[in-house]
């Protein structure tokens, strides 16, 4: 499942920003935005009876057709995820006739105290009109973080009752805030308290990729599945695709070099691709303990691969 770029240009500045180096931040109008044209080459790629189309951006909302590519890729009978701050009202310029069950809104969430009244105002509009088709995202970039606003959104709109958490990662040679190795523990310690008070309410988290699961003590992921939080300790490439149709591996590595999509004759080549890129560094892991951990490369991927490559900086990067 690759994510769609449909335009560089975002209206907000997170300090964490996974696509720092490929979005232009603080931009309220589409300055580089992907064509009919080449959303159709990229479609071409895909297959509605196994692949969900997931757009991002920047802001994908701020493309200058956002709306009517959502009606044409729903005409299409593709499942679709829009991933958005949630903080412009183009989002609810979705016609009803594309908001059937196959539509899921991601709407990631930051601290409320990082939004000006205007733009909480129409987060709050979003998530009034859209109701369950809409989820939360919310990702940990420092040790100490909260939740209440998280809950309250999600019990006051009656969102879908499911959060995505993400570890901010470092894009690589970016320096985009993230957490440093030794705060990983206790960020995710954090997390299991989150689960717990969450569930209470029916809320559950699930666990986006780059987490590793020795971070958490044994106790911590029994935890965690208890309260039903879905538990991911992969990497793998998870394809991003520009406006003008190069490819990274993810967004963690969009500042190296990536590949033209027509000059591969399948999502899954370019997936192979990037792993002989960095083959290697596969196969060290964030830290030194985990090539020799019985649980690396079966359970557990080590962690993201940006961080390795960051903090490891193996032989076939120098």
């Amino acid at each position: 499942m690759p994510n769609i770029l449909l335009t560089n240009s975002c209206n907000r500045r997170c300090p964490y920003c996974f696509a720092l180096a490929q979005v232009q931040l603080g931009v309220c109008r589409a300055a580089w935005e992907m064509s009919e044209a080449e959303l159709d080459t990229v479609l071409g790629y895909l297959d509605f009876r196994h692949d969900v189309v997931s757009l991002l951006g920047g802001e994908p909302t701020l493309h200058s057709r956002f709306a009517e590519i959502v009606s044409e890729v729903a005409a299409r009978r593709f499942p679709i995820k829009v991933f958005t701050n949630g903080t412009t009202p183009h989002l609810r310029s979705i016609p009803a006739s594309a908001c059937d069950d196959e539509l899921r809104l991601i709407l990631n969430l930051n601290r409320p105290e990082s939004y000006g009244r205007s733009a909480w105002g129409e987060i709050e509009e979003n998530a009034r009109h859209f109701g369950r088709r809409m989820s939360l995202s919310f990702n940990v970039y420092e040790p100490a973080f909260f939740w209440d606003h998280l809950r309250d959104l999600i019990l006051r709109r009656n969102l879908m009752r499911r959060i995505r958490i993400g570890l901010a990662q470092p894009v690589h040679g970016m320096g985009n805030s993230c957490l440093p190795e030794e705060a990983i523990p206790d960020a995710c310690a954090r997390l299991v308290e989150m689960a717990v008070d969450l569930a209470s309410d029916g809320i559950m988290l699930g666990l986006d990729c780059g987490f590793r699961g020795c971070a958490f003590t044994e106790r911590q992921r029994g935890i965690l599945l208890e309260c039903g939080a879905e538990l991911l300790f992969d990497c793998k490439p998870v394809l991003d695709i520009g406006p003008d149709l190069m490819v990274w591996r993810c967004f963690p590595f969009s500042a190296t070099a990536g590949v033209r999509l027509l000059d591969f004759r399948s999502l899954r080549e370019v997936a192979e691709h990037f792993d002989q890129v960095w083959a290697h560094a596969m196969t060290l892991g964030n830290t030194p303990n985990c090539r020799d951990c019985p649980h690396f490369g079966r359970v557990c991927r080590g962690g993201c691969l940006s961080r390795t490559v960051n903090q490891r900086q193996p032989p076939a990067l120098s």
